[in-house]
């Protein structure tokens, strides 16, 4: 009916999504998850708002057409769980843990945020806190990247939610404590490193891709080419604070070990197997992810290649000590490049060998000691096939091709979604996540079965 949106399962599904699409870029000592008996100290804005950051602004912004549900805050979020303990918010000296609960500038529609820090009063107080020897929590209402190389050294974990809507604290809460649901959400796009510690306006600029070109506006004229995102970090070898789909496993109580890659032609397509295992001491929510390179003699401009484009990804329970098997397709449109030569505007499928990675996150997944990595020829028959717009395939000669600035997007241009963990690349460094979108995506991988 017209309040279903009201309903309880609806809004157990709602926190649920947000407690498992949060991402843990850090916890030290193992303080996460937090034990009921713990005693917490709650500070920061949002901890205990009566309208704590639920979406954007702009399109993002949708009225709430459902405020008859009040939006919940932290504190209220872990007093509602099942025996949930009842804190106020306050710098309390006797605390084993101070969780502070903070959102950096909206971002909405029309305008760009100024800043991808917190603002100065946060950063002080987080750094205030871990002064005083505290183990501190800092969890971050975020509308996209952020800089957190200014105070994350000394704080005891981080965890990162996307504008949660009403369930907000609720979904929070779940997240923090580990009990039904666990935050295994993986980043949706690049955490850049300021180039000092100090990180001023310049700093900042200097250090984010297409950060140089906003003062005289040239950000808005597309002259990156295929180098979005992750891809020009990969490409330009920049040290980031965290990469593309980065999220620790099981709250970082174990890494995910992967091998045994293999690929095998399956008619036009190429079957990619891996092995996950852990030796950790409890099960979690790990999110293998496949990153292709192309064969390097493909025609186009060699500055603007990406190395490695994500082509796909999962969320897979893995047990301690059970080695898990996880494969993936890739297609002849996911092996193919764009041909916008004079007359063409077509997918062309590549000969070559290609070269495929499987791992954590974008910067593990290339590495020897971290992924698993194999090669494969290119299953496209002599007289390579072009891919047409409708997907449809018909017999082309080839003809030397150029790359356009939209090549290697055969996985969605530059926008993929990891399932519950609100995965989604964005074009420009300043842009945000829809919570809408995520959600949505979210609902639909669940009635796919996707996601466990």
């Amino acid at each position: 009916g017209k309040d279903n949106y009201n309903s309880l399962c609806k809004l157990d599904l709602a926190a649920r999504i947000i407690a498992e699409s949060t991402v843990v870029l850090k916890n030290s000592d193992g303080v996460l998850p937090l034990s009921k008996d713990a005693k917490v100290a709650l500070v920061g804005e949002e901890a205990c708002s009566s309208a704590p950051l639920a979406q954007g602004g702009g399109s993002g912004w949708n009225g709430f057409a459902c405020n008859s549900v009040p939006k919940v805050n932290v504190r209220d979020g872990i007093a509602g769980l099942a025996d949930g303990p009842h804190f106020e918010c306050s710098s309390d000296p006797d605390a084993d843990v101070v969780v502070a609960v903070v959102a950096p500038e909206k971002a909405e529609e029309g305008r760009d945020r100024s800043t991808l820090q917190l603002f100065p009063k946060d950063v002080t107080m987080i750094q205030k806190l871990v002064a005083a020897g505290k183990k501190v929590v800092v969890v971050i209402n975020a509308p996209g990247p952020m800089i957190t190389s200014t105070w994350d050294e000394g704080v005891s974990a981080i965890l990162i939610s996307w504008l949660p809507g009403q369930q907000n604290g609720r979904g929070i809460a779940m997240a923090l404590y580990g009990k039904t649901h666990e935050a295994s959400g993986r980043l949706p796009f690049t955490f850049p490193k300021c180039n000092t510690k100090e990180c001023t306006k310049e700093d900042e600029l200097a250090s984010v891709h297409l950060g140089d070109k906003v003062a005289d506006q040239s950000v808005r004229v597309f002259s990156e080419k295929g180098l979005i995102g992750y891809r020009y970090y990969h490409a330009k070898n920049i040290k980031v604070s965290y990469p593309f789909g980065f999220g620790l496993f099981a709250y970082g109580s174990a890494e995910v070990k992967y091998s045994e890659a293999s690929a095998a032609s399956d008619g036009g397509s190429v079957k990619v197997s891996v092995t996950m295992s852990h030796d950790g001491p409890r099960a979690g929510h790990e999110v293998p992810q496949m990153y292709l390179s192309f064969p390097s003699d493909i025609p186009g401009d060699a500055s603007s290649k990406p190395e490695w484009v994500l082509k796909g990804f999962e969320k897979r329970l893995l047990k301690p000590s059970t080695p898990t098997e996880v494969m993936f397709t890739l297609t002849q449109r996911d092996l193919s490049y764009w041909d916008d030569a004079p007359g063409k505007s077509l997918w062309v499928c590549a000969p070559g060998t290609f070269k495929v990675c499987v791992g954590s996150n974008s910067r593990d997944a290339i590495l020897p000691d971290k992924g698993a990595c194999t090669t494969f020829s290119s299953p496209c028959i002599e007289d390579p096939l072009v891919v047409k717009k409708d997907d449809e395939t018909v017999p082309s000669q080839w003809l030397p091709a150029r790359l356009s600035p939209v090549v290697f997007a055969a996985s969605g241009l530059a926008s993929v979604v990891f399932v519950a963990t609100a995965v989604v690349g964005a074009r420009r460094w300043h842009r945000g996540l829809s919570a809408g979108q995520q959600r949505s995506l979210v609902a639909a991988e669940e009635e796919e079965g996707n996601v466990e």
